[in-house]
This record gives C-alpha cells, structure tokens and sequence, in this order.
C-alpha cells in the first residue's frame, strides 16, 4: 500500500512539474487583448566641406520621435493612434548668405499592423499602413506645409524578453501626401507627392529606424 501511494504521489508530482514548465513556458509574441507602447528616435547629421563654389561649410542635423500605442484585435493585427515629432536645422554658408534654417514637422495619425511572418520564435516580421495630419513649418522661409499624410511601412520585432522588443523598421515602402502651402497665413498653392520604394535593402542603414516595445 505504502509503495501505491508513493507511485501515485510520483505521478502527479511528474505531472505538476510537466504542467508548471508548461505554463512558464516563455511567449514571445502578441495575442488578442495585448496592447504595446512602441517608441522611436531617429537622427542625421550631414556635413559638406567647403570647395570651389561653397565657400563655406555646411551642416544639417535632423531627428525625429516617435511614439506610438496599439491595441491587438487578434494574434496579428494592431491598430493604433501614431504622433511624431520632428526637427531639422541647418548652419550653412556660401558665396550668396550666410544664416540658420531651421524646420519642424509634427504628425498625428491612426495605424494598422499585420504580423505576417515569424523567423524563429523571437523574430516577428510586419507590415504597416498609417494616415494622418501632418504639418512642417520652415523658420526661414515662413511658408507651411498642413495636410494629409499616408504609407505603408515594412519592419520586423525581435524579442528580449516576453514583453520588451527591440523595433526595427525597414524602410517606407510607399507613401502619399497632399499638403497646403501657406506663407504668413496666406494660402499660396498645394503639393502633392506620391513615392514608391521598392529598393529599401539596398541602402538599409539609410532608411532603418530602431525603437523599443513594451507589451502590457
């Protein structure tokens, strides 16, 4: 009887532990009901060397931030609302003026993501279209551009843990935007500007942007 029990006690113990291991089983990806913070910053800097017909040296320094919140609707789909901020200044010098340009851009907007592919069990691989308002005010020339910005965007999440990633996104694949131009409040015409990129791994570091996500 005494050896009964101890066999039955073995079993079950074999099969909490095999249930524990189970359940702590680590879950690198999104389900339904998840809601991730993502947030990214990007930056240049350019330099041109004075030559023959700039007698001056150049710089411009650009960056961006960008934070963004997503709510998973299934194990693949997010969608979300998406707000950057943006800053452009230039020290430049050459044989006609001599000054700072400075520009900002600011956009807001609403995205949807679809995880398409896995590469491995912390490799999660995506595309994303977003839309929204956009507005970029030049210091210099006080015009201002207000109006409607569109893309798709592709990119890929690998996990470090089960609720932090590091983001990369690989490049804008296409993009839209129609935009008034306006100069001391006055509207003076529009732009309209449509891209497709269809060559982003040929010059990636150029076009990558890393961030980090939390999922809740």
């Amino acid at each position: 009887m005494k050896k009964l029990v101890l066999s039955v006690m073995s079993v079950v113990a074999l099969g909490m532990a095999a249930n524990a291991q189970e359940v702590e089983k680590p879950n690198f990806g999104f389900k339904e009901g998840d809601i991730m913070l993502e947030g990214s910053f990007q930056i240049s800097d350019k330099v041109t060397k004075p030559t023959e017909t700039n007698e001056g040296k150049e710089k411009f320094t650009n960056y961006t931030v960008n934070p963004k919140v997503g709510y998973f609707i299934s194990d693949k789909v997010a969608v979300g609302a998406s707000v950057a901020f943006g800053k452009s200044h230039g020290d430049f010098a050459d044989m006609d003026q001599i000054g700072d340009a400075y520009s900002k851009d600011i956009y807001a907007g609403a995205f949807a993501r679809y995880y398409f592919l896995e590469l491995g069990k912390r490799f999660k691989t995506y595309a994303e279209v977003g839309v929204g308002f956009a507005e970029n005010k030049n210091d210099f020339s006080k015009e201002k551009l207000t109006g409607i910005k569109a893309g798709l965007d592709l990119g890929f999440n690998y996990f470090v843990t089960e609720n932090l990633a590091v983001a990369f996104t690989l490049g804008n694949v296409f993009s839209y935007s129609n935009q008034d131009m306006k100069s001391d409040g006055k509207k003076i015409g529009s732009v309209s500007e449509t891209n497709a990129n269809l060559n982003i791994f040929d010059n990636f570091f150029d076009q990558a942007k890393f961030g980090l996500i939390y999922k809740f």
